[in-house]
């Protein structure tokens, strides 16, 4: 254990479908339950873009996703959001904020006791659903339709709200995004840049259109299962959400006498043009993330009881450590 180089997680926030706080998330997942549905026409209407020909350019074969419920409810004043500013705003932002604010509470940290720190705010996002659906409606823009729209306040809110000083930052690599966020957070904290990182990914499903280009390309499911390394493997199933953590260096940790959820490190690469087509995962360069990682923080591979996988993404559990 190095308690200057190992980075805490001191805080956790969440809303998944069929869960709207982590106490209700860690019995979805013990219980192994499965919260994709039927998308409701609340969202977008399904049958007016459903064939089930993939080739079909104007169409998707996926009437499944996971859901949040009351998706559009929210204490936007308790936030310093008017009413009338609420009207523009992307749902993934009050994800955002209410998640941070389960997170610090988690951790047993006060609004007050932050601000004004250089705290660092990097979220992961990659969805423009709510911008989508405000020009195919032609909705009459206002002064705050650009700071309700744009992915860049996704982190600004959350420095703004709790006058946070350090870097606030939103990141899209597509599927990586949360943990790209996660990576640049706890890299900020080794180097000294920052005390403290509030960090994750957040997604929400309003358009129909992302679905139709999945639908294109053969990545989503038509069963709405992920029927992971099985022969009956089919595509992806898509979900929406927010998960947020609360990370500090361990010393600091340590210092404060923060409850510690456990201690991390993270590692990223690329493919490159290791494979074809540019959506293929490169296994030799999963490979050699693996070996990066285990050599430059001194982990044994023996330590590691299960690999979690996705796409160009790796996460494993050690006995002691979790790492990306």
């Amino acid at each position: 254990m190095n308690e200057d180089n190992d980075i805490a997680i001191v805080g956790i926030g969440c809303m998944f479908p069929g869960a709207e706080n982590l106490e209700e998330f860690w019995k979805v997942l013990v219980n192994g339950e499965d919260h994709v549905q039927d998308i409701p026409p609340e969202r977008f209407n399904v049958e007016a873009y459903y064939d089930p020909d993939p080739d079909h350019p104007y169409k998707s074969y996926v009437k499944k996703a996971g859901l949040l419920q009351r998706y559009d409810e929210w204490d936007n004043r308790f936030f310093g959001i008017s009413d009338r500013e609420a009207e523009q705003v992307d749902p993934q932002h009050h994800f955002v904020l209410e998640t941070v604010h389960m997170a610090l509470e988690d951790a047993g940290i006060p609004k007050e006791k932050i601000a004004g720190t250089d705290t660092g705010v990097y979220i992961g996002a990659m969805s423009h659903d709510w911008d989508s659906n405000l020009r195919t409606a032609r909705q009459k823009t206002t002064n705050t339709t650009v700071t309700g729209c744009d992915s860049s306040i996704l982190s600004a809110r959350i420095a703004y709200f709790y006058n946070l000083l350090g870097p606030a930052m939103t990141l899209n690599t597509a599927c990586s995004s949360s943990i790209i966020a996660f990576h640049t957070a706890s890299q900020a904290l080794r180097n000294g840049d920052i005390s403290m990182a509030i960090t994750g990914g957040v997604n929400c499903i309003l358009d129909p259109s992302i679905f139709i280009s999945l639908s294109t390309a053969r990545m989503a499911s038509p069963t709405g299962k992920c029927h992971t390394f099985s022969e009956n493997a089919d595509g992806y199933v898509r979900g929406e959400g927010c998960g947020i953590v609360i990370l500090k260096t361990l010393r600091d940790a340590l210092r404060d006498k923060n409850k510690i959820w456990g201690t991390i490190f993270t590692g990223l690469n690329q493919d490159g043009h290791t494979v074809s087509p540019i959506t293929s995962p490169s296994g030799k360069q999963q490979e050699q993330l693996l070996e990066n990682v285990f050599e430059k923080y001194k982990i044994q591979p023996s330590n590691v009881q299960y690999i979690e996988a996705h796409g160009k993404i790796l996460n494993l559990n050690l006995k002691t450590h979790t790492s990306y």
